[in-house]
């Protein structure tokens, strides 16, 4: 029986630029949760940038694998986190904001972000994408610990992919992982959701079988490649359809709440029926 679920937010859970995830989505996690089936976030962002697409429901994120798995709460209490180097970080900030388009990015625990490098008014629409709880432009970056840090590379594809390849021959402690348009994550090498990933599980002490995850591109990979119940959006590219054992609808037709209904469904016959060996329908239909 499938007792947690963890998907990815951006083209998984909620199509990139809605502000909402639907209000079938809402409902099938609490269907689940009604069922025993915890769920949670799996994503780059923090739990305190994770409300407004929630509607403020608390309930939908109180458990959560963010900051691409460097942080990771249970029950609204973070029970993990590891902060980047500040050294480095700071040295990729000087480099960044020296590139004409690009602003490097640190974020607080509160969710509200720093940043150096262009103004705010050349981001355009990239600054409500970057900064969910408002940010402040700086000289240099304040000096407090940093989980989440993040670059604006504006100037398109090949803008993104240059500036990623100088970075990462400079800085090989970090990742520069291009996860949607115009921005970068910053990660620590080596480090991906998967780690955070382990750590929930280990903490909610269950085994890999009763585990389910969603994703849909490369920054999902550690994740669908670790753990057996791991399932692709229809719009995932390449790289994460391949790697998953599992393929569900688009995020735009709601595939990820759809499967969420199936696994509420099949946690309530397992209950029903004081056994564990009921598959959601995806997975009996695969």
């Amino acid at each position: 029986m499938i007792k947690l679920v963890l998907s990815d937010m951006d083209n998984t859970l909620i199509p990139f630029g809605r502000q909402l995830v639907s209000p079938r989505t809402i409902d099938a996690i609490h269907a689940c949760q009604e069922q025993g089936v915890d769920f949670g976030p799996t994503t780059g962002r923090d739990r305190s940038e994770l409300a407004s697409f929630f509607g403020g429901d608390r309930s939908c994120y109180n458990t959560a694998v963010a900051v691409n798995g460097q942080k990771v709460y249970y029950l609204r209490s973070l029970v993990f986190e590891r902060n980047l180097d500040d050294g480095p970080l700071r040295q990729a900030a000087e480099l960044v904001a020296g590139r004409p388009g690009c602003a490097f990015i640190t974020y607080r625990s509160d969710g509200l972000g720093d940043w150096v490098g262009i103004p705010r008014e050349e981001m355009g629409s990239m600054y409500d994408r970057a900064f969910m709880a408002g940010g402040m432009w700086h000289e240099t970056l304040p000096i407090y610990p940093v989980a989440k840090a993040g670059i604006i590379c504006l100037g398109g594809d090949e803008a993104v992919a240059e500036l990623q390849e100088e970075l990462q021959a400079a800085f090989p402690m970090f990742e520069f992982l291009n996860t949607v348009v115009n921005w970068l994550d910053v990660s620590i090498r080596g480090w991906s959701k998967v780690e955070g990933v382990k750590q929930l599980i280990k903490t909610l002490r269950l085994s890999l079988d009763e585990v389910c995850v969603f994703g849909d591109a490369d920054n999902d990979l550690s994740m669908l490649e670790y753990v057996p119940n791991s399932c692709a959006v229809a719009n995932a590219n390449e790289n994460a359809a391949r790697a998953a054992r599992w393929h569900v609808g688009a995020s735009a037709d709601d595939g990820v709440a759809i499967a969420l209904e199936q696994i509420a469904e099949a946690a309530r016959l397992c209950n029903e029926r004081g056994t564990e060996d009921v598959l959601p329908a995806f997975m009996r239909e695969a």
